[in-house]
């Protein structure tokens, strides 16, 4: 199971064991993705979320290389080797098939929404 705190400091944990997520981005994107679980997102308006002042090809390139991080962290790990995300070439969206918890319930707040990510 997947379980990721926003609350607080960002934390991410794969059957109880930590998941190294370094990249920023990448961790935008999964929260983002979790916050609207079962929405398929267009890739462009991703980029241009969390890359706003990069050229599209760009933004576009740093969206793949953080679905490729994500994709590496928390991999295909579900039963019948499911993945968490949903992804083809238009869209992107976070599995709620998955068996993933996230804490964004008011009972275990523990601090700002991603402090120190200053995306809107």
């Amino acid at each position: 199971m997947l379980e990721v705190k926003l609350l607080g400091q960002f934390d991410a944990r794969l059957d109880g064991n930590p998941v190294e997520i370094a990249s920023r981005p990448a961790q935008s994107l999964l929260a983002y993705l979790m916050l609207n679980a079962g929405t398929a997102h267009r890739r462009e308006k991703l980029a241009g979320l969390l890359w706003p002042d990069t050229a599209e090809a760009n933004a576009r390139r740093n969206l793949r290389q953080a679905l490729w991080r994500l994709r590496q962290a928390i991999g295909r790990s579900q039963p019948a080797g499911r993945d968490y995300l949903i992804a083809d070439d238009i869209t992107i969206a976070f599995d709620t098939a998955s068996e993933y918890r996230l804490d964004t319930a008011v009972s275990v707040y523990g601090g700002d929404l991603l402090p120190g990510f200053y995306d809107e």
